[in-house]
């Protein structure tokens, strides 16, 4: 697990490097992971490479927003520490779980796809990815960078169709998840005052949204797996931590954010693949 999150580490890490040096110039910052995106893409020929570059592309946009933002600037140092801690722990947790419950059961193998890597799909992912990092850059939509994961793996698609049938997923589960998120933090209104009963309401969530994960088939479980990532990550960051309105204004503005995202990735590839058509 280590050696799979590393490189994740190693692009925030690099990232804020970047982002010290050239903190006068917010455009070399943009221009140099323009072309650090276009350096993973070109490498980029298969769906088992596209899912490993997922988190390290997220990294890099993640640590150039907040390095470049009046608010966060000064705590992207324990953002660093804090990713470096959260990768020993998983890692921990994940080795200890299984040493005590080890799985025996055949691993199911994902099918490989070959992602075409032409100028025109390294083009796309700089207009759509990079575009999106210079409009968080220069706005300061701190909020919004979340949005963008959904986003890279729109972009990653092989075809115009993959890409459309990816953003009708993502609509489902992430937007779904924070609709439901919200529904959530209106049921459990006032467990967050007491510790032990948030935890044993929180303990039962992940629980019961783990159990429903088990899915024989490799498509349905990747649905239901990012539908509950798509729950668990607004409950994880908002409910609870803000006082009496459970994080719902939060909740709302992430549902927002990522309905105008995906339509946005929607929209370009229903251009594109009528142009396409058009010249076929």
């Amino acid at each position: 697990m280590l050696r799979i999150l590393a490189p994740s580490f190693l692009a925030a890490v690099g990232a804020s490097f970047v982002n010290q040096i050239f903190s006068a110039h917010p455009f070399i910052i943009w221009t140099l992971s323009v072309v650090y995106f276009d350096h993973i893409r070109k490498k980029t020929d298969t769906s088992v490479k596209a899912r490993s570059a997922i988190f390290p592309l997220f990294n890099v946009i993640f640590i150039d927003t907040f390095a470049n933002s009046s608010d966060f600037v000064l705590v992207v140092p324990d953002l660093i520490r804090d990713l470096l801690v959260s990768i020993f722990l998983a890692s921990a947790i994940a080795y200890l779980v299984n040493l005590l419950l080890p799985i025996k059961l055949k691993k199911i193998q994902t099918p490989v796809v070959t992602l075409p890597v032409s100028g025109a799909e390294r083009l796309k992912i700089l207009i759509l990815v990079g575009g999106g990092l210079a409009f968080l850059m220069l706005n300061e939509v701190t909020s919004a960078t979340f949005c963008l994961v959904p986003v890279i793996t729109s972009v990653m698609q092989p075809t115009y169709g993959h890409m459309k049938k990816e953003v009708e997923k993502r609509i489902i589960t992430q937007v779904g998840g924070c609709c439901s998120a919200m529904f959530l933090s209106i049921l459990f209104m006032g467990t967050e005052i007491n510790v032990a009963t948030f935890f044993l309401v929180s303990f039962g969530l992940v629980f019961t949204l783990m159990k429903w994960c088990e899915c024989p088939d490799p498509v349905e479980r990747s649905i239901h797996n990012d539908a509950v990532l798509g729950i668990l990550v607004p409950f994880q960051l908002y409910i609870g931590k803000y006082g009496n309105n459970f994080g719902l204004d939060l909740i709302a503005l992430r549902t927002v954010e990522l309905v105008l995202a995906l339509g946005v990735v929607y929209c370009v590839a229903i251009m594109l693949g009528k142009n396409q058509l058009a010249r076929t």
